[in-house]
């Protein structure tokens, strides 16, 4: 089941030098040609109302995107779901902090409609209080948080976001990595035709 340790530890490598080869390559073009860079990164962006180039540019290709995106790119390495495929029983906790798993919510279909910026946790009650966040936009769908472990966002390769549809323990829709590859009309289709 999965890679080898060795093997995966290869893999971290070569993923390893691939980020780090972007990250350096990146620089030097947001350093050697930052209008074109900037307009390219405009372009990809235009679907997102909630995108600012401001806000994020000065974080591209800095230290702290070097380590986020190798993580993401680590953690896709540990995905272990497809779609039709058996869903990962992944614990969660309520925001009551009562511990359950995420197949209790397979009952209710949910859907997000928001994105919310939340900081990394360093503990349960952090990510509690981030989680109660949604509460406040009224979302029509059970509110779990991951444990600290993060054992859904690993085997769901979820990280920074992704979008799936469960249901009776299965898969049937498993979209792309966020935030540029996601589609939330694919979701809602998926969800259409189960209810029709």
């Amino acid at each position: 089941m999965g890679l080898p340790q060795a093997g995966l530890w290869l893999r971290r490598l070569w993923v390893l030098f691939q980020v780090a080869l972007q990250v350096a390559v990146g620089k030097v073009f947001l350093i050697l040609f930052p209008s074109r860079v900037k307009q390219h990164i405009v372009a990809m962006n235009r679907k997102n109302p909630h995108f600012s180039y401001d806000n994020w540019a000065p974080t591209l290709y800095s230290v702290q995107y070097f380590w986020f995106v190798l993580k993401v790119r680590w953690q896709r390495l540990e995905d272990r779901t497809e779609p039709g495929g058996l869903a990962p029983n992944c614990p969660v906790v309520r925001l009551s902090g009562q511990r359950c798993s995420i197949w209790d919510f397979m009952k209710d279909g949910w859907a997000f409609k928001n994105n919310v910026n939340i900081r990394n946790h360093r503990n349960l009650q952090d990510r509690l209080q981030a989680a109660c966040l949604l509460l406040d936009r009224s979302p029509q769908c059970p509110v779990v948080v991951d444990t600290m472990k993060n054992q859904s966002s690993r085997l769901y390769a979820a990280l920074p976001e992704r979008l799936y549809v469960l249901q009776a323990g299965r898969i049937l829709y498993k979209g792309k990595p966020g935030p540029w590859n996601y589609h939330p009309e694919e979701v809602r289709a998926v969800l259409e035709k189960l209810h029709s």
